[in-house]
């Protein structure tokens, strides 16, 4: 090719270009073709996706206990409860972490299934979690229950 083709092509491929986005910005097609809020949680679930609340409205919905971070890390089993729990849990695809932590406080290996959720939440884990089977015991700290689903 020499300098004028390349010339050419290249004025034409311009050209084109600005056609498609006068065409595109100045028919108004792209005004209104945002979903609102309701309508993209419709069509995410029509489509299997399990659609939760803001991190904001979630602190809301849940009662977190007055107690710091570390109380709740650090949480030892009770005196009275000296057997060991263990449990294998199997995270499948779209499981949310209310669902993990309602079955591990199901089979006793947390006291607080809320608590453990608002601790996913804050510390981003809830984001990372893996599919597979995973060992938990009762004597596991909420920091430890989370690094184990999500590694």
């Amino acid at each position: 090719m020499n300098k004028a083709s390349m010339q050419g092509l290249s004025a034409g491929i311009i050209f084109t270009t600005t056609i498609f986005a006068g065409c595109y910005y100045g028919t108004g097609l792209i005004k209104g073709t945002t979903p609102t809020t309701e309508e993209a949680k419709e069509l995410l679930e029509n489509e299997g996706f399990v659609v939760s609340l803001p991190m904001k409205e979630a602190k809301q919905t849940v009662q977190t206990p007055k107690e710091t971070d570390q109380d709740l890390e650090e949480k030892a089993p009770s005196k009275k409860d000296l057997s060991i729990v263990s449990y294998t849990i199997k995270i499948k695809s779209n499981m949310t972490t209310s669902e993990i932590a309602s079955r591990l406080s199901k089979e006793k290996i947390i006291d607080d299934a809320a608590g453990f959720e608002a601790y996913m939440n804050e510390h981003d884990f809830s984001k990372k979690i893996q599919i597979g089977e995973f060992v938990a015991t009762n004597t596991m700290t909420f920091r430890q229950l989370a690094n184990t689903l999500t590694h």
